[in-house]
Parts: C-alpha cells; sequence; structure tokens
C-alpha cells in the first residue's frame, strides 16, 4: 500500500500527474453541481486545488509554474481562434452601445479598485488587491497576465490567487443579483423583452432573400445577362432562367428574349433595385417549377482553392452558380470577388452531376473538419509569446508594458483566425478541438491556481483578513454593474435581455450567462454576450497587467 501513498506524497513525474488529475477530475465534478441553476463550472477545479493544496498534497513548484502557465496560453489562444472571426464584425453588426456599456463596466472596476488601493489598507497588498479585481470580474486571463506581471517583478505570485478566489463567490452571484435587481427596478418582463427584440429583429436584420421576376424593361431584350446594369455590383446572383416553360442555368454570356423570366439571390436592398430594372415579382418562384436543377451546399475543404475568389475559381464552367456562402454567422452573396476561407458553405445551383463536380473540386469533406491542425496551433502560440514578450514603452509607467503569455497568444490568435490561411498553412480550429483545448487549459490553469493558493488560503480567510478582502471585493463586482445596468436601461433603453447578455458578457462569466438563458429563449441573451465578450476579454488581460504594474512599481 505504500507504492499507493508515494503516488500522492512522494516527488517523481508520476505523484505531479496523479495530483493534478486528482485534483482537476474532482473540480470539474463539484463545478457541474447545481443549486437553483447556477454551478461553478470550470471555477470548481479551483475551489478543490484550495482545498486540496491546504490539506498538504502539493506540485514541484517550476512544474506548477509551467503547467499554470501552459494552461493559459492554451485557453486564451483557443478564445482567440473562437472569437476573432467575429471581432469586429460583432461590434459593427450589433452597434457600439452594448460595447460601450461593457467597458464601461471595465472602466469603473478600475476605477473602484483603484479607489480601494488609495482609500484603504489595500496600497499594502496589490497582489491580493488585484487578485481581487481578477475574481471579482470573473476573468481568469487576466489573473493570468497579472500573475506574469507580479512574477516579473518578484511578488508572491500566491497572494493573487488568494485574492481571487475570495472574490469569485459574489463575483458570479453578484451578476446574478444586479440582474434581478434591474428587472425589478425598471419592472422588466423577460417574455415581453423577447417578443420586443423578436419584432426588432424583423425589421432590422438584412438577410439574403430570393425572388423571381419577369423580363419586362424592353430596353434589356438582346442584352447578355452580364450588362444588366448594376449587376456585377449588387451582389445579386441570377441562378435560374425560365425560358420557353424551361428552367435552365444560366451564365453572364446568356441573351435575354421576351418572356424570359429570372430567379435572383442577393440582399433585400440590391434585390429591390433590380426588380425595378428588370420586372414584375412573379407570385410563384421559378424554383419550385420541377426540373433537373438542384440546390445544394457545399463544404470548403480543398486546401488548393482557399484564398482564391469565386471569380477566379469559375465554377461556372462546371454547370453551376453560386448563390451565396456562410462563413460562421455571417451570409455573403456568391458575388465574384469573394474569396474562400476553410469551413466556409457554399450554396450552388446546378443539376446533380455539375454540383458533384464542382464538390469535387471545393473538398466537400466532413473529415477534414475533425483533423485538427497541429502546426499551425504551435506556431501561432510560439508566434504569440513572442508578441507577447516584447517590451513596449509608454510614457508615464515605471516598467514597459508586455501583453505577456495571455495578452499575446490571444491578439495574435484574433488576427489569425480572422485572416484564416499564409501560404501553405491553414489556422482554422475546428469547435470540437477548440473547446477541448480550450477546457483543458482552463483547468490546468485553474487547478494550479488553487494548488498554490491552497497553502495560505485559508489562514488569510480565518485568521487573518479574508472576510474584508471578500466585502471589499463585491464592490468591484456590484457599483458597476449597477450603474452601466441602469443607466443602459433607463438612458439607452437596451432591450433587457441583451443588457443581461451585454452585463454576463461584460464580466465573461458563463454562469451568468447560463441564468440570463434561463429567463426566456430568446437569442438576445447570446447575442449581447458575444456581442462584447470579445473586447471585453481584451480590455480584461491588458487592465489586469496594467494595473499589477503601476500600483506595485509605487509601492
Amino acid at each position: 500500500m505504500e507504492w499507493f501513498i508515494n503516488l500522492f506524497t512522494g516527488s517523481s513525474v508520476a505523484q505531479q500527474v496523479v495530483v493534478l488529475s486528482f485534483t482537476a477530475a474532482i473540480g470539474l465534478m463539484v463545478g457541474k453541481i447545481k443549486i437553483k441553476g447556477v454551478s461553478l463550472g470550470g471555477a470548481g477545479a479551483l475551489f478543490v486545488g484550495i482545498l486540496i493544496g491546504h490539506l498538504g498534497l502539493r506540485i514541484e513548484p517550476n512544474v506548477l509554474h509551467f503547467m499554470q502557465e501552459f494552461g493559459l496560453i492554451l485557453f486564451v489562444y483557443t478564445i482567440g481562434m473562437q472569437v476573432g472571426p467575429g471581432f469586429i464584425d460583432s461590434i459593427r453588426r450589433h452597434g457600439l452601445v452594448l460595447n460601450i456599456l461593457a467597458v464601461s463596466v471595465v472602466l469603473l472596476g478600475v476605477g473602484v479598485t483603484l479607489c480601494l488601493y488609495f482609500f484603504t489598507d489595500m496600497h499594502n497588498n496589490v497582489p491580493v488587491l488585484i487578485g481581487m479585481l481578477c475574481g471579482a470580474v470573473t476573468n481568469t486571463p487576466s489573473l493570468g497576465a497579472a500573475n506574469s506581471a507580479f512574477a516579473a517583478a518578484g511578488a508572491d505570485t500566491s497572494l493573487t490567487g488568494i485574492g481571487y478566489a475570495v472574490a469569485y463567490p459574489f463575483g458570479v452571484i453578484g451578476i446574478i443579483l444586479v440582474m434581478i435587481l434591474i428587472r425589478v427596478f425598471c419592472k422588466q418582463n423577460p417574455q415581453k423583452a423577447a417578443e420586443d427584440y423578436s419584432k426588432e429583429l424583423t425589421e432590422n436584420r438584412k438577410d439574403i432573400v430570393s425572388c423571381s421576376l419577369s423580363l419586362d424593361n424592353k430596353n434589356l431584350f438582346g442584352s447578355k445577362i452580364k450588362e444588366i446594369p448594376g449587376i456585377r455590383t449588387s451582389g445579386v446572383v441570377i441562378t435560374r432562367l425560365l425560358r420557353d416553360g424551361k428552367v435552365s442555368m444560366p451564365d453572364g454570356k446568356v441573351e435575354l428574349k421576351e418572356g424570359d423570366c429570372l430567379h435572383i439571390v442577393g440582399f433585400p436592398d440590391a434585390v429591390a433595385e433590380m426588380e425595378k430594372i428588370i420586372g414584375t415579382r412573379l407570385e410563384k418562384s421559378i424554383s419550385e417549377i420541377d426540373s433537373a436543377i438542384e440546390t445544394r451546399s457545399i463544404l470548403v475543404t480543398n486546401k488548393k482553392v482557399l484564398g482564391k475568389s469565386l471569380g477566379e475559381l469559375a465554377l461556372e464552367r462546371f454547370g453551376v452558380t453560386v448563390s451565396r456562402v456562410v462563413r460562421g454567422e455571417f451570409k455573403f452573396t456568391g458575388r465574384l470577388d469573394l474569396r474562400l476561407k476553410f469551413a466556409d458553405k457554399v450554396l450552388v445551383v446546378g443539376p446533380k452531376e455539375s454540383i458533384d463536380a464542382a464538390a469535387h473540386k471545393l473538398g466537400d469533406s466532413l473529415k477534414a473538419l475533425d483533423h485538427p491542425e497541429i502546426i499551425p496551433a504551435f506556431l501561432g502560440i510560439f508566434i504569440g509569446i513572442i508578441i507577447g514578450s516584447i517590451p513596449i514603452a509608454i510614457p508615464g509607467m515605471p516598467t514597459p508594458l508586455k501583453l505577456g503569455l495571455a495578452g499575446g497568444p490571444l491578439v495574435v490568435s484574433i488576427i489569425l483566425s480572422r485572416k484564416r490561411k499564409i501560404g501553405p498553412l491553414n489556422f482554422f480550429m475546428a469547435a470540437s478541438a477548440n473547446l477541448m483545448l480550450r477546457e483543458l487549459g482552463i483547468t490546468l490553469f485553474l487547478t494550479c491556481v488553487g494548488l498554490n493558493a491552497g497553502i495560505k488560503f485559508f489562514d488569510v480567510l480565518l485568521n487573518g483578513d479574508g472576510f474584508h478582502y471578500m466585502a471589499l471585493a463585491a464592490l468591484i463586482t456590484f457599483i458597476p454593474l449597477i450603474v452601466v445596468g441602469l443607466v443602459g436601461k433607463i438612458f439607452f433603453k437596451v432591450n433587457y435581455l441583451s443588457l443581461c447578455g451585454a452585463i454576463a458578457g461584460s464580466m465573461t462569466d458563463p454562469p451568468a450567462l447560463a441564468f440570463a438563458n434561463g429567463l426566456s429563449n430568446s437569442e438576445a441573451v447570446n447575442v449581447g454576450y458575444a456581442s462584447v465578450y470579445p473586447l471585453t476579454m481584451l480590455l480584461r488581460i491588458l487592465s489586469g497587467q496594467v494595473l499589477a504594474i503601476l500600483l506595485f512599481s509605487a509601492v
């Protein structure tokens, strides 16, 4: 039995792995326990790590530090790969108001933290204060960035973990409490908010539409399709031609004749303009007429076509027409200048044999999505660490600012995920692979933080100022959220569900998102969360590091 005890108390490689794996496994199990619909999630590994660290189970400091930092790198890199494609588009499409509110939450949180530094005794314990900030806003990457800054300055990073741990519980509860208070104070009905959002979405959504038109414009008789005024710049695609009772696939060289009917695809405004130019809209769509023409979605997986435009690929030579391209949550018409990226879904129209030929050209392989691109992932992390290590001199700061092990990989992964392909390297990461690496990374990080903080946590909590820290951290959580939440609802008239999503996103907090989603089945919550998440994550990481450098150097 001695061999078994040594697995937990020795100093071998096996012992390190056993303690880490055991702590992580138990922590994840605890994190799944729900109390009134709210669970700790991945943070369960943090609190179990604190308990096990307190009981005396240890990992070699160098191993602990490596696993903690490597887990953080995996986590932030995969976050960047996830949010990168929509980073700019989310701000542009969903408006600036939600992002302004989220940024305000971040800045107010920093302001409250500074007030605690200047007007309480927390100026004597900066690592704990910054840990409290990170825990109060439930943002783990900011904790990693702050730890990197403190480690470079020679500070005790276990104190940061203690501050994070004492602040985290109310960080989760406080977000939910603010949602409830806004609902009560502003007399909000989640179901009514869902209906209002749905109505607003229907009025403003610009999705791709299609319709069939009769050729009434006599000036177009004898003209080629490509000569229709505005057809090239509008993005409208003509996918079917009805002539003499037969439906065919036209190309740009087909001459139009009296009696022709055309089926067009595009965004609503462009389709309306083409309707004015071509002719009257038909009640029955040409696409409903029986013919040999089919519509199919083809997955772009052939690396040889990545980065090429639809015009360069000339898929019409196969006898098909591209009506639209779907990339994540975004849709595009099949305009010739659109360049394809890995995992795009291309909707093509044509005979079955022609579609099969186009599918062979584009790849259309689901297996390709399941095969992870390992080389680009390691290369991206490599570049991210280099970028994160570059010192950036900022006037007024005592030491140069670095993006660090958290910020560097995050920024690089956002850029690479938007670029997707550089030379022969494809930086696309399948959702399943991303989720696996992200969960592995955050679990490793939180487990190590907990094991390190557990050495001193209970002594600080029970015999020191732990409850005092907890009360101060609650102010960092509550004040920014309640102020911004009420301003957003009363002055900006933001939909209640969208506001709840933005509040959860401003704190990058999945448990709060789950609670908000439980208020209604509306997508408003998720859209609000996703709209502010990328910018907020970046600001959280940078603000935690900047405060750590400024305040610690001032001591």
